[in-house]
């Protein structure tokens, strides 16, 4: 069995140049071998695109990561944080086989084409709404943006009151925080985000009982009329509901974010689609490979096998560099380069059968702003006198903790 050690991958991310991180991350990985076992974290990595394809979609694999993560936590009192577990492992992200498709069929109920394509004109109005503030700034932070435009469209897609919003989304980013590994895994960690839970779990119970016999068009209202198709219970509905809201407001305001710095760092590739426009979508995409919000994809062996070269045991942890299997590419095609042309395949969505439910609405959200930062604003630059930084909160995930620019 190939292993490796070095400087953790926390501890490079956080190292890392603002400038440079996607570069020095993917090839300290890659630098290690295309797949092996790392010492300091107990798990393997796997840096091939066909060796991540083989995980993601072989039932050998299973995305049920309880175990795991129990095993980073030998400092909690594990009994503060059984409401917090209760909703996770009913998620469908956590589960397999045919609980996984029930799971994922329901929760798809609200994220069918005509629903999204509907829902495409409230997006576009939040987006003029968040774009306007900004024009008269000749310099200003973008997370602010990139925070407030997948929050807002959340809690529109589930018609959360306005007066519920901001507590609403500062329990979900404790629970993402936590399962994303952003937390020092204490009891006081572990009180904080089953409080959350317990919140979420309780808010969603009465959205529920109060949309039962709605007609509404909200994402709550379509998945309780869809349970009546299933043999979903209530927990498990309200832990795919907490899911979606999770998974889908750190994820894309931190790709938002890495999308950004890379136009305004690469004026040139900005330019090119000021003036055409029909190449935003694209560049996005391209955007998405170089520097994807999720660092990594993990997925735990249910059997003995072997990966590639490496022999496997039950319980064996595999993570999946997604910056790495993103540029595994032939290298006449020059894979670390930004080719805004280029149709490559990336993971940034991840692959298989849990491939991200909320793409659809992600890449709207995401290609909706671009077209219109484009067509209203002037050149986005960095902001030369005030530091940008990346924000490297957990071996999951990296965004930006502020993205200072500039109009030009």
């Amino acid at each position: 069995m190939k292993t490796a050690t070095g400087i953790s991958f926390l501890d490079f991310k956080k190292a890392s140049t603002t400038a440079d991180f996607p570069d020095q991350f993917s090839h300290y990985l890659k630098s290690l071998g295309d797949i092996y076992f790392w010492e300091k974290g107990n798990f393997h990595v796997v840096t091939k695109a066909e060796d991540a394809r083989n995980v993601l979609t072989n039932p050998i694999f299973s995305a049920d990561r309880g175990g795991f993560f129990i095993s980073r936590m030998p400092d909690m009192d594990l009994s503060l944080i059984q409401d917090f577990f209760g909703v996770v492992k009913k998620m469908m992200v956590m589960s397999d086989d045919e609980e996984h498709s029930k799971r994922r069929k329901i929760a798809s109920s609200g994220f069918e084409d005509h629903i999204i394509d509907r829902f495409a004109k409230t997006v576009q109005q939040t987006v003029k709404k968040l774009v306007d503030e900004v024009k008269d700034k000749n310099q200003f932070d973008f997370v602010d943006i990139s925070k407030r435009l997948p929050s807002t469209i959340l809690a529109d897609l589930f018609s959360i009151p306005e007066s519920d919003r901001e507590n609403f989304f500062t329990l979900a980013n404790t629970m993402t925080g936590f399962f994303g590994g952003a937390s020092n895994y204490q009891n006081a960690d572990g009180i904080e985000v089953n409080n959350a839970a317990k919140a979420l779990k309780s808010y969603f119970e009465n959205l529920i009982v109060s949309r039962r016999n709605s007609n509404g068009e909200d994402y709550v209202s379509i998945l309780v009329r869809a349970q009546k198709m299933t043999q979903l219970t209530d927990e498990e509905l309200v832990s795919q509901m907490i899911m979606m809201l999770v998974a889908g407001q750190v994820t894309t305001t931190d790709q938002i974010n890495n999308i950004m710095y890379l136009f305004a760092k690469h004026t040139d590739i900005q330019l090119e689609v000021k003036k055409n426009p029909l190449l935003i979508a694209n560049a996005i995409e391209e955007l998405k490979r170089i520097d994807p919000a999720v660092t990594f994809i993990f997925r735990v062996a249910r059997a003995d096998g072997m990966l590639n070269s490496q022999p496997i045991k039950t319980g064996d942890v595999i993570f999946i560099s997604t910056h790495c299997v993103n540029r595994d590419l032939p290298l006449e095609e020059k894979p670390d380069e930004i080719r805004i042309e280029r149709k490559a395949a990336h993971f940034a969505y991840g692959h298989g059968p849990h491939y991200c439910l909320g793409a659809k609405l992600g890449r709207l959200q995401i290609r909706l702003l671009f077209e219109e930062l484009f067509k209203e604003l002037p050149l986005l630059t960095l902001n030369e006198t005030l530091e940008s930084k990346r924000d490297h909160y957990s071996l999951s995930f990296s965004g930006f903790t502020n993205l200072e620019l500039a109009q030009r």
